[in-house]
This record gives structure tokens, C-alpha cells and sequence, in this order.
């Protein structure tokens, strides 16, 4: 009996990245996978009457981008709250609270984040004191852009019981003004002294935020996407992606990066669920690894170094994790069956996370992908252990577009040119990424950023760190399907796969590295199903 394929694209170029086969003409696709890649001929004769056929009209076909490490649900919420990515002044940020508290009853939380100090005209965090005028009445909570800090109103100070006499927490720090009183400002764990207070957002809301997401991701030609920091924000956060996916809220195949601080102890293992662990689910909804967080962030000065930062002097950041303590945290997760996923930018926190894996996992390690997430600051030894050791390296070229300046402030020129390598990276299991809400999460503006290294202000950070574009965009799918044990799955298009596929409206083969961010996305395929047209 004749099968008759449920999908077919052709009339464009098809880059299968797939070395046996890499130029095709169609792809045919049954039940959500792929049946046949080829001439145009051969795929004609799969097409039926209920064949739903895509006409790519010259356009350019790819496998679908994944997003190796982003932070859906945060994404999503950033859409739909205070957004101050744009910000350029603190006044900006002042007048955006201001007009969401007019539009809220007194009392209420206002949320939101995304603010850089090192893009505002004052080169500082904003303070209490800037956002108290404007939210007497409602307490209020700004994330830092790169989520490892947040400053909060008077209001909400009080609410979390924060005075001159409160402690730091380990692992983090309450900013203090000249006269000893909380700025606001609070690092890396002593976020948690407001976010244990904040109302939790409602199942609906939380699921409105992923389609919010799912759809921006659809139109950027994402078919795949890790949430590098699952099971902190919402209590039935796992419910509502369970329910935003099988509603279709949430189009993309999505892995959940657990994270550690929320799993419970027993008999020496950590305990989810009566045992669950990394690749648990099915084919659009899975558990991904244990995230681990050792550091915080470059620009905000908290992320661990062996060096002081240039600027301020004298400032190493921190690892919120004791080394020992990380070891163990690492072999409890790979005794329990997880995949381990560490944060680790500063080259102390990945030298931390490097003798954890060998400790561990012993000259095996590379069996079991443990990940370095970020892999910021990278002198030439650690490159070295890298190497040898193998784990999986999932970076955000992007950073190098919006945050390097930044880091330049940061480091100064000399470690400059150990910051985010990727070149130097290619004996080295590689995944890219975005990290959104962070920085853009367009995955060709990821790739435009991986072959350019040039940032917003115009020079270029290491430009023999670059990588190929056939380079790039393996990362950006084959490599990011590694980094999540789902390779025999994703990340080329060949028969067997899913049929997960972008359609961009031109050949970034032909088109210069510096305009890649500009091409169109015409359609995004996912299981054969498409999820965004745009044209």
C-alpha cells in the first residue's frame, strides 16, 4: 500500500546538515517525521490527496533553530510586564513603573526587569530611592538584565522585612548607601529575601506567558528551546507547560533544566517525583538536566574570577556555591541519573565546575555530557582541561553584540581576548544559545553575532574567535540536539527525524555575515505541522 506523506516543502534549497546527503530539493514527512529528503521527482510521488504542501517559492530551508539555553517562561512574562531592556536612562525606567502602577490598584506588585546599568546614561543601578516617588503604594521588584540581581522599592523592602540590621545571605549581598541603609539592590541570593514574598503567578497566567513566548519563538524560527532554569517561578510551573504544550499554547519541543536548589534529599540522592530524571517525557515536553548555578554575571561584577575585575578594583564576584559543596551537589545528581548543567562564567567558577566533572565522572566525563553553561572567561589552561575533558560548552554568542562593552569595562583588554571564545571551542562539544530574556533571543542574530564578534558599539571582540557559518548553525541545531541527548531526533533533516524545519527568505550562504539578522522567516515547521507563516 502506498503511504501518502502528511507534509511536503519543495520548490526551495534545502540545507539538510546532514553529511551524507547536504543539498536537497523536498522533504516529504509522515506522522511528524521525516520520510524522504531528495530530488523534487522523488518526493512528487508522496504527495496525496490530504498532503498539506509548502511551497517555498525559491526561499531556503534549514533544520529548526534550538535555543540550547533561555529561560522560556521568563521570556514570556517579560513580554506581558515592565520591560526595560530599552531603557537608556533611569528616568526611563522611573516613568515605565509609573505608568504601570496608574494602571494597577494600590497594593499590587509591579514586575518587571531587563534593565542594564551599563546601557543607562547614569552608569548605575537604579535605586529605591529613584522609583520610591513614583510607587509610594505599590511595592515593586526590577530584575536585572542578567537575572542574578533586582532592585526593589522601599514598599517592598518592607514587606521583606529588609533593614540596615539584615544580613547578607550567603552567597549574596544587600547593596548598602554611605549611611548603612539598603539602596534596594540586592545580588545573587539575596534576591531570594523578596522573591519568597512575591505572590505567585496563577496557573492561567503563567500559561498565557508561554504562548506569549511560544508565539515570538515560532516567528523567529525556533522549533526547539531548553528552559536553562525550570521549577523556581511559578508553583504549578511544570503544569502549565505540561497543559500550555498539549493545548498547543506552546508550539515548540521544550526540556526543563530543573532547578537544584528546589529538589529534596534522600538516601543521598536527589528525589523528583519518585525518581524521575533527565529524559523523562515524550517528544515535545521533557526534563533536561540539573542546573547549578557556581556564579553570577560579568557586568554585574559577580561572576567568579581567579584576577580582580578592572573595574571596580579589588572585586573578584562570587561563587554562591563552596567547592566541596558543588561535588557533591554533582554526584548526588549523577548518582541519581541527571544530566548536569552548572553555570559557570568567571574562569574560578569554571575551573570549579571542571574539577567537579573530573572528580566525579573521572576520565569518562564526556559520556555523560555534564554542561558548562556560559563558559565566559576562558585562559588558556582551562581551554586545555576543556579539551581533555569534553563536557558540553553551551554559550550565547549574542552577549558579544549587547553585553561587550560591558565586559570590556569589566575584565580590561588582556582577558578580553579569552572572553566567550568560540574558534578556540571546536574540539569541544559546542551548543549556541541566547539566553533570553537576557539578550535577543532571534537566532539569527545569534549567528550573525557568531560569525561577526562585533558589538553594538562597533569593534570586533576577537574576530579569530569567529566560527563559519555551517559552523554556527551546526551548534545552533545539531549541537544544541547533542547538548539535550536528542541528536538521533533533531538537528538534521533526514529521514527518521522529526521534521522540524525554518524557511527563511534568503540564503544566508549569500548574504553578507553582517546582515544575517535581516533575513526573513517565512514559515517554521514543527513535526511537519506549520506553527508561523510569514508571508
Amino acid at each position: 500500500m502506498m503511504v501518502h506523506a502528511d507534509f511536503v516543502v519543495r520548490g526551495g534549497r534545502i540545507y539538510t546538515l546532514d553529511p551524507a546527503n547536504p543539498r536537497a530539493e523536498a522533504l516529504a514527512a509522515w506522522r511528524g517525521r521525516i520520510l524522504a529528503v531528495g530530488r523534487a521527482e522523488e518526493i512528487e510521488g508522496l504527495i496525496g490527496p490530504g498532503t498539506r504542501v509548502l511551497d517555498a517559492r525559491g526561499a531556503t530551508v534549514l533544520p529548526g533553530f534550538h535555543d540550547a539555553h533561555c529561560h522560556i517562561l521568563l521570556f514570556g512574562l517579560s513580554l506581558v510586564e515592565v520591560n526595560l531592556r530599552e531603557a537608556t536612562r533611569i528616568s526611563e525606567v522611573v516613568e515605565a513603573v509609573a505608568a504601570h502602577a496608574r494602571k494597577i490598584p494600590p497594593g499590587r506588585w509591579i514586575r518587571g526587569g531587563g534593565y542594564n546599568e551599563n546601557k543607562l546614561a547614569e552608569r548605575r543601578h537604579p535605586t529605591r530611592y529613584d522609583l520610591d516617588p513614583v510607587s509610594p503604594h505599590h511595592p515593586v521588584w526590577l530584575s536585572h538584565i542578567s537575572g542574578h540581581m533586582g532592585v526593589a522599592n522601599s514598599l517592598a523592602l518592607e514587606r521583606a522585612g529588609i533593614t540596615r540590621e539584615t544580613p547578607d545571605p550567603p552567597g549574596g549581598h544587600i547593596v548598602r548607601d554611605e549611611r548603612g541603609e539598603p539602596t534596594g539592590l540586592l545580588q545573587e541570593t539575596a534576591q531570594e529575601l523578596i522573591k519568597r514574598i512575591l505572590p505567585p503567578y496563577s496557573l492561567e497566567e503563567v500559561k498565557a506567558a508561554l504562548a506569549a513566548a511560544g508565539r515570538r519563538m515560532a516567528a523567529e524560527g525556533i522549533t526547539a528551546a531548553q528552559d536553562a532554569w525550570a521549577g523556581w517561578i511559578a508553583p504549578e510551573e511544570f503544569r502549565a507547560y505540561q497543559e500550555a504544550v498539549a493545548e498547543g499554547l506552546l508550539p515548540q519541543r521544550a526540556w526543563l533544566l530543573v532547578d537544584v536548589e528546589r529538589l529534596r534529599v534522600q538516601d543521598e540522592r536527589f528525589d523528583f517525583a519518585f525518581g524521575l530524571h533527565t529524559g523523562f517525557g515524550d517528544d515535545r515536553l521533557r526534563l533536561g538536566a540539573i542546573k547549578i548555578f557556581i556564579d553570577g554575571s560579568l557586568i554585574g561584577r559577580t561572576a567568579a574570577l581567579r584576577q580582580p575585575y578592572a573595574d571596580p578594583p579589588g572585586v573578584f564576584g562570587m561563587l554562591v556555591q563552596d567547592p566541596r559543596g558543588l561535588v557533591e551537589r554533582v554526584r548526588r545528581a549523577h548518582a541519581s541519573g541527571w544530566q548536569v548543567a552548572m553555570h559557570a562564567i568567571g574562569d574560578r567558577a569554571i575551573e570549579a565546575a571542571l574539577d567537579a566533572i573530573e572528580e566525579v565522572m573521572g576520565p569518562e566525563a564526556a559520556r555523560f555530557r555534564p554542561r558548562i553553561e556560559h563558559c565566559g572567561v576562558v585562559p588558556p589552561d582551562l581551554l586545555q582541561r576543556l579539551r581533555r575533558l569534553r563536557p558540553v560548552v553551551v554559550t550565547q554568542p549574542r552577549f558579544l553584540y549587547e553585553l561587550g562593552e560591558g565586559f570590556r569595562a569589566a575584565l580590561g583588554e588582556e582577558r578580553m581576548a579569552w572572553t566567550y571564545p568560540l574558534a578556540s571551542l571546536r574540539e569541544v562539544p559546542l551548543a549556541l544559545s541566547s539566553d533570553r530574556p537576557v539578550v535577543d533571543g532571534a537566532p539569527l542574530r545569534g549567528l550573525q553575532a557568531a560569525l561577526t564578534r562585533r558589538t553594538r558599539e562597533g569593534w570586533a571582540l576577537v574576530p579569530q574567535e569567529a566560527l563559519t557559518l555551517e559552523e554556527a548553525l551546526r551548534a545552533y541545531t545539531v549541537g544544541a540536539a547533542y547538548a539535550a541527548f536528542a541528536e538521533k531526533e533533531l538537528g538534521t533533516l533526514e529521514p527518521g527525524k522529526w521534521a522540524d524545519l525554518v524557511v527563511l527568505g534568503a540564503d544566508p550562504f549569500e548574504t553578507d555575515p553582517e546582515a544575517l539578522e535581516t533575513i526573513p522567516i517565512y514559515a517554521t515547521v514543527v513535526g511537519g505541522q506549520v506553527v508561523y507563516e510569514g508571508r
